[in-house]
């Protein structure tokens, strides 16, 4: 059994949507959608939590960025900037 491929350290442009909910449809995981229709599941730390009080706004998030072995992309968010204008 293998581990997550690297694929990169980049930056990537999309909204930020919704990806998990607990059993009362609370929203605990997000996800960045992006132009070209990729979604990249945001791993779970820190700046997960602060993506998630941005739901629906377009960013530039920075991170490292991984390919699970279920063939999903996963972004280790290291800094985000929302993009004024875009989104809500």
């Amino acid at each position: 059994m293998g581990k997550d491929k690297a694929i990169g350290r980049n930056g990537v442009v999309g909204l930020i949507i919704p990806a998990q909910w607990d059993e009362n449809g609370k929203v605990i995981g997000a996800a960045i959608h992006t132009d070209g229709e990729e979604v990249f599941l945001v791993a779970h730390n820190r700046m997960e939590s602060e993506l998630l009080s941005h739901l629906h706004l377009k960013v530039v998030v920075k991170g490292e960025i991984r390919e699970r072995l279920d063939g999903n992309k996963l972004i280790h968010v290291k800094s985000f900037k929302t993009i004024a204008g875009e989104g809500k």
